[in-house]
């Protein structure tokens, strides 16, 4: 009798290990694809709000009361009375004020303001002093029409005055031609010179009786002089005048002394 041996299944054995062997694979190639590209996770963060304390409109009334809290919330004031509360008046077109069309600018810019402030005042100053003048010379216009007609720089001559409106006569002549002539190169020139005319009015001798040296100014004021008694009439009484004059940069003065 022949013993035959008994067949053993070996398939189920070699597909428990293939199976194991492809799940290991596609494990490790989901754990090496992970690791390749990780996977963006967003997390929401979490807040949480403390309830005990509520927040409250008006900070300096303190928290809500609160059990075991002994402080309390301010009462809110009172409403204000009806009377109380009144809308602004509208303003009438009467009641507006009118604005200058300078007031803004000067609001803007004092210094400019301050400016032509300063030059209307100059400005008024020359006014008055125009008219102080003005003034001046109508009072002299009728002192001359009241005292009757005189001769040319003695608006009172009548030929019997005495000899000092005369020299005034002569001091006005002279500082008119001096002021053509003034001419100087130092400081503080100074010249003393005597003059005699004779009774028709003519310059017969002028002296120098002192001078600071300063040789431009002693011609101009010869020259001054000259020019001068081209124009003087006979001196009263038809005497002979005699002067003395002391010339300067500031003017002419009568030296009444000598």
């Amino acid at each position: 009798m022949t013993i035959r041996p008994a067949k053993v299944d070996r398939g189920i054995g070699v597909s428990c290990i293939v199976s194991t062997v492809i799940h290991l694979t596609v494990f490790l190639l989901l754990l090496w694809w992970g690791k390749l590209f990780p996977a963006n996770i967003t997390y929401q963060e979490t807040y949480y709000v403390d309830v005990v304390n509520l927040p409250v409109a008006n900070p300096r009334a303190g928290s809500p009361t609160q059990k075991g809290n002994e402080a309390q919330v301010a009462p809110p004031p009172p409403p204000a009375p009806a009377s109380a509360m009144k809308l602004p008046e509208k303003s009438t077109p009467a009641a507006k004020t009118a604005v200058k069309p300078g007031a803004g600018a000067a609001k803007a810019d004092p210094a400019k303001s301050d400016a032509a402030f300063a030059e209307r005042m100059a400005k008024l100053e020359k006014i008055n002093e125009a008219r102080h003048e003005e003034a001046v010379m109508e009072r002299l216009r009728s002192k001359i029409k009241a005292s009757g007609s005189g001769r040319a720089g003695m608006p009172t001559g009548s030929g019997t005055e005495h000899g000092s409106d005369y020299t005034a006569y002569i001091q006005s002549r002279l500082k008119d031609a001096f002021a053509e002539t003034i001419s100087y190169s130092g400081k503080n020139p100074e010249m003393i010179v005597r003059i005699f005319i004779d009774a028709g009015g003519k310059l017969t001798r002028r002296t120098i009786e002192r001078s600071s040296g300063d040789h431009a100014f002693e011609l101009s004021v010869l020259r001054a002089i000259d020019l001068a008694s081209e124009k003087f009439t006979p001196p009263p009484a038809k005497k002979l005048f005699e002067g003395v004059f002391v010339f300067k940069p500031q003017g002419i003065t009568p030296n009444r002394g000598k």
